[in-house]
């Protein structure tokens, strides 16, 4: 007759037994359940308040960034609503900011803090203006209108001059301690 090795245990698994501690697989739930409950509530609520207390840590990610202001005018004049981008040489952290009625500018690198990081740069500057088509430009629906991609009756144009939208033309540096004093200086001729 054919003996096997091992003995098949068909108990219900309750019933099974743990070979290391002895206790009832059930037992051993019981026991993990009640200390794992003791150590990780305390451990969530620290690393929960640590949170709030740090905050997500966000300001830590990327690069390194420093203030980089100025002011954009044109002619002589502070420009309000001038886009301003800056592309730095590897295209990596391109910045960007928005002009006040002041013609002032704060550049940001990133969505979740201020500043550029430190380096060259090539500058864009624009400013979008939606105007009703037919005011100053070609009727709404007319041939030229559609082809300026403009619907519903508006006309959408960068009113500086159009040398200022291509990078290549402004270059500035923002240094490792920052800038407070950029002067983007446009011409209309």
């Amino acid at each position: 007759m054919f003996s096997a090795p091992f003995q098949l245990d068909l108990a219900p698994p309750d019933a099974w037994y743990n070979n290391v501690a002895g206790t009832t697989i059930s037992q051993h739930r019981n026991f993990m359940g009640r200390n794992m409950n003791r150590v990780a509530l305390p451990f969530l609520l620290s690393a929960l308040a640590t949170s709030f207390l740090t905050g997500c840590g966000e300001t830590d990610k990327g690069p390194r960034t420093v203030a980089a202001e100025g002011v954009v005018t044109l002619d002589g004049t502070p420009i309000e609503g001038a886009s301003v981008v800056f592309i730095d040489d590897g295209g990596q952290y391109p910045a960007r900011g928005r002009s006040d009625a002041d013609g002032k500018f704060s550049l940001s690198a990133f969505e979740y803090k201020s500043g550029a990081v430190p380096g060259s740069y090539k500058a864009i500057v624009t400013r979008t203006v939606v105007e009703t088509a037919g005011e100053n430009g070609p009727p709404a629906g007319s041939e030229e209108a559609e082809h300026a991609g403009e619907a519903a009756g508006q006309r959408v144009y960068n009113d500086l001059p159009p040398k200022y939208s291509q990078p290549g033309l402004l270059s500035f540096t923002v240094p490792e301690d920052g800038v407070t004093d950029l002067k983007i200086e446009l011409t209309s001729k």
